[in-house]
């Protein structure tokens, strides 16, 4: 689903579903634009006994980490419209390094600006100069990181060659987290921007979890390293999109297309492969992954018995919504519910207050 942050979205999650002994209070937490009211559980007085209490549920935050490709070849106008590209980096502002900046953090139509305080970005940029395969410190995931990033993302890109293999393999072992048994950590999507095909470190290399050493041998091209490393990224529960930034054709588009498709295998090999032909449409496509990762999933503070979920009730702003209908809410599994249609809409684009109820003999707290 594409979605926008659009004014004060206000979501407060209170699950009301334990069994507990006495009332609890209600905090709200600022969080730039996001204020998720959440309700404690008091102790639990007499096990025996089925009361109504409190249980936290929030929303789900995604962890978006960005991957650019640094190399001087970004320095190509785009769209390129068949010219050679650049080997010099150099602060073109038609160029395809100045576009992808200006997609991700320009304050008025930037990707970042409008989505931090909903999404966990990280931004990892590679290339080999200093050193390689990421040449500074990256920006690590975090809501309301735009300064981070802008920081990370330099006018003029570090260059000089393409390790897309190497950049990955560190992006996946360093930023990323493990998956948690109850999938509260949220999605975690890579999403790969390049334009040229891939190298090696030219006899440099990260080792033993560092960004990389220094050198100055010839990269040489090897697509290999990028498809095992995207291979490690989805057996983490990495989803791994690719934007190709250069008129790929043969085998390195054959190439990004496979990484794509080994980065969504709920796509069943037929994962789409971004192509933007102009900076617009980079805009549109970074919205459209990101915003896609957002949704509507709550996860809740406790664990519920799937196949009695629907004797319990959901209301927003005080609407009941019904369960397994299109503008209502669904089961995702024990821990997660998600709202659906019209439903999930109003959640995004204005205030609301989700209120979850369910049977002490179908939720169990913790």
């Amino acid at each position: 689903m594409r979605t926008k942050a659009q004014g004060s979205l206000k979501l407060a999650c209170l699950l009301l579903a334990a069994c507990s002994g006495s009332d609890s209070k209600t905090k709200d937490n600022s969080l730039d634009g996001l204020i998720i009211a959440t309700a404690g559980r008091s102790s639990i007085k007499d096990p025996n006994r089925c009361v109504e209490g409190r249980a936290n549920a929030s929303r789900v935050t995604p962890r978006v980490v960005l991957v650019l490709d640094g190399s001087c070849s970004m320095s190509t106008n785009y769209p390129g419209n068949g010219q050679a590209s650049a080997t010099e980096c150099t602060d073109n502002p038609n160029g395809r390094w100045s576009a992808v900046r200006r997609a991700l953090v320009d304050p008025q139509s930037g990707v970042v600006p409008k989505l931090q305080h909903l999404v966990r970005f990280g931004v990892a940029v590679y290339g080999t100069q200093p050193m390689c395969p990421i040449p500074a410190e990256p920006a690590r995931p975090a809501l309301n990181n735009l300064a981070e990033i802008q920081n990370k993302m330099p006018m003029v890109q570090p260059g000089m060659y393409t390790p897309t293999g190497p950049a990955l393999d560190w992006v996946y072992d360093n930023l990323i987290e493990p998956e948690s048994p109850d999938g509260e950590n949220g999605p975690q999507l890579v999403i790969l921007a390049t334009d040229g095909e891939p190298n090696s470190c030219g006899g440099q290399g990260a080792s033993g979890g560092g960004r990389g050493g220094r050198g100055q041998q010839q990269a040489t091209t090897n697509y290999q390293p990028s498809i095992d490393a995207v291979k490690k990224g989805t057996a983490k529960g990495v989803t791994t999109y690719v934007i190709s930034l250069a008129d790929a054709t043969g085998t390195f588009h054959d190439h990004l297309q496979e990484l794509a498709n080994l980065g969504n295998p709920k796509a069943g090999g037929q994962a789409k492969l971004y192509e933007p032909s102009s900076p617009a449409e980079l805009t549109a496509d970074l919205e459209s992954l990101v915003g896609g990762a957002i949704g509507c999933d709550i996860v809740l503070d406790g664990t519920l018995t799937t196949k009695d979920a629907c004797k319990g009730s959901v209301t927003l702003n005080g609407t009941p919504l019904g369960c397994n209908q299109p503008d209502g809410w669904k089961l995702l599994d024990e821990r997660h519910i998600q709202l659906q249609g019209k439903a999930c809409k109003q959640l995004m684009d204005k205030n609301g207050l989700v209120e979850a109820r369910f049977p002490c003999d179908i939720f169990v707290p913790g």
